[in-house]
């Protein structure tokens, strides 16, 4: 049975109205999930509940009704669950199913057009159905592998093999592909989508740099580009999307270039665009708790290209349009999700982006006004220790 332990009123910074908006996040170290409340009026971010789960919960993925939450873990045995969200986050969640899987998983994408899961981590990845009745997890339709068969019995299927294995998993509607990009293997696992659902693998396309560890892919919204993150080295690389192999076309600098000598203290984390395509906001976290993160800012393009910016220096011309440095290294984390919704009533540009930080336990949300990346909100989860994961916009 689900234990909700809901954050007594006093705690709430504000009344629950129409103008707050729900998030979910998961811990690096807790069984907990967390729903987060934030009152764009009042500038603030609080606990709204506490959720007991099947967690460490590392990351956490939505269907396109934001109705259902969708959870891998690092618990053992590896799992997947799947969460009922109610009224919006107002009301809570409620766990739906759990389903077995062979590996840790570390990404979940849920198919907007079709009612497939897509997950992946270390030497496998996953097809599930979405179940008709409940809109929990349903069969397993495929099980993708990244080891020889023959050695997946004695592979490491702990969340050790995140380090090395598949990290990511996303779907390129436009042309039904779908990337899996795998930080061993320093490549980008490319596949068609079948009409059931499944894929079929096309290439595997090595990374445009050695030792890279590609850890995070998203396709442009016209499916023409891929971009995608290092871990090892935080460059943000753009493809073209070829019928069988990606041709490189950029690689840009999360990190200032004063930092290019010491590169190798950072870590690339996530990417993902604003709500109307037209930035793309980038992360990288500090290696160790005495290096800062940062969140770097592209405008896109109408090719698909990262375009030059009004900070741009003959040395670096297409440098990002904001550099936002972290308040602490990010730990694991430094993970965001950008506000999904068009904003009602806003006059200025502004984009909001969720961030999470695994040192402090952190939840901040960010706000870009098309020129500079600012703090607006932030809370700390509630126990000493508990590192913040991944965060995701129910409302």
């Amino acid at each position: 049975m689900v234990n909700i332990c809901a954050i007594p009123p006093s705690a709430l910074s504000q009344p629950v109205s129409a103008k707050v908006h729900y998030l979910l996040s998961g811990t690096f170290n807790t069984v907990f999930l967390y729903l987060l409340a934030f009152n764009p009026t009042t500038s603030s971010l609080s606990v709204h509940q506490k959720i007991e789960g099947e967690g460490p919960h590392q990351f956490l993925a939505l269907n396109a009704r934001r109705d259902r939450a969708y959870a891998t873990t690092w618990g053992a045995p590896p799992s997947l669950s799947a969460w009922e969200v109610l009224q919006g986050g107002r009301e809570g969640i409620k766990k739906i199913n759990t389903v077995p899987i062979t590996a840790t998983s570390s990404y979940i994408q849920v198919s907007p057009t079709q009612p497939r899961i897509y997950s992946a981590g270390g030497p496998t990845g996953e097809v599930h159905d979405i179940d008709s009745q409940t809109g929990g997890f349903g069969k397993k339709l495929q099980e993708l592998l990244y080891v020889p068969e023959g050695e997946l019995e004695q592979a490491d299927k702990t969340r050790v093999a995140l380090r090395y294995g598949s990290h990511g998993i996303d779907l390129n509607l436009p042309r039904k592909q779908c990337f899996v990009p795998h930080l061993g293997h320093n490549s980008i696992f490319m596949y068609d989508v079948k009409e059931d659902g499944t894929l079929d693998l096309i290439a595997d396309c090595p990374s445009f740099g050695t030792h890279d560890g590609p850890r995070h892919v998203v396709p442009s919204p016209d499916g023409s580009k891929l971009y995608a993150l290092t871990e090892h080295t935080s460059y943000i690389d753009v493809y073209s999307i070829e019928a069988k192999s990606l041709s490189h076309l950029q690689r840009l600098s999360v990190i200032p270039p004063e930092k290019d000598g010491v590169r190798k203290s950072y870590r690339g984390d996530t990417l993902r665009f604003s709500q109307d395509g037209q930035y793309l906001f980038v992360t990288t976290r500090g290696m160790t708790t005495d290096t800062k993160g940062y969140v770097a800012v592209w405008h896109v393009a109408p090719d698909g290209t990262l375009g030059s910016s009004s900070i741009g220096t003959k040395e670096d011309p297409h440098a990002p349009l904001d550099r936002f440095e972290t308040a602490t290294s990010g730990g694991k984390a430094n993970a965001i999700e950008t506000f999904p919704f068009h904003p009602e009533g806003q006059e200025v540009r502004k984009d909001w982006i969720v961030l999470t930080d695994d040192i402090e336990g952190w939840v901040w949300v960010l706000e870009w006004d098309g020129k500079k990346i600012e703090e607006v909100a932030g809370v700390k989860l509630e126990e000493e220790g508990t590192g913040a994961s991944h965060a995701v916009w129910l409302s």
